[in-house]
């Protein structure tokens, strides 16, 4: 199990820029649009977020354990790029309605978005994304032949690609700039097509 557990650390700590690039695309914006000036309100959503992609791990490990390497090919890109594709859309929902918010029908919506722990649900999708370092723990995953195995070494991939989202709670002290949460809103609407585009390219191929 040692061993198991240094896998996953290893491997989440020396990708873990790549999925900071990866995951974080969505987020980051997310909390400078959103972002408060107390950090505990930050750290908060962040520890949302962390919390999805934890059970999106979690769970990935616990049904391709049960499910059996022999039946590995379950789950393919096609899933991912439709959890790709789920993130972008929500996304692209919460930007438009913030960025046109002074329309009649944007107010609710952004109302009913602010029940919906985006972070939460970010971080679920953005888990399962087609992201490289995710695809090479589920290569090693199958060859455990484990459930806890599989478990452990997602738990710990999890723990060593976290260490690069410490930074998002300093986000709080560039919130309160309204011009900084305008380019965010940008980017988060830029970012938003860019992914669903890349999204529906791969469930297409």
């Amino acid at each position: 199990m040692n061993r198991i557990i240094l896998e996953g650390l290893v491997l989440g700590l020396s990708v873990g820029i790549y999925c900071a690039g990866s995951c974080l695309v969505f987020f980051t914006p997310y909390l400078f649009i959103e972002g408060k000036q107390k950090v505990l309100e930050n750290i908060r959503k962040i520890l949302s977020f962390m919390m999805g992609r934890l059970i999106a791990y979690v769970g990935f490990a616990l049904i391709m354990g049960f499910l059996g390497s022999s039946n590995q090919n379950i789950f393919t890109a096609r899933f991912s790029y439709i959890c790709l594709i789920a993130a972008s859309l929500l996304m692209l929902i919460y930007s438009l309605t913030h960025s046109f918010k002074d329309f009649r029908f944007c107010a609710p919506l952004i109302n009913r978005l602010s029940l919906m722990r985006i972070p939460f649900f970010l971080g679920i999708f953005t888990g399962l994304n087609p992201c490289p370092p995710f695809l090479v723990g589920a290569a090693r995953l199958w060859t455990l032949n484990s459930i806890l195995g599989g478990v452990i070494l997602f738990t710990a991939f999890f723990i060593g690609t976290s260490v690069y989202m410490v930074p998002l709670i300093f986000v709080s002290y560039f919130s309160k700039n309204e011009r900084i949460k305008q380019i965010a809103l940008m980017v988060a609407l830029l970012s938003s097509f860019w992914f669903l585009f890349m999204g529906i390219s791969g469930l297409i191929r």
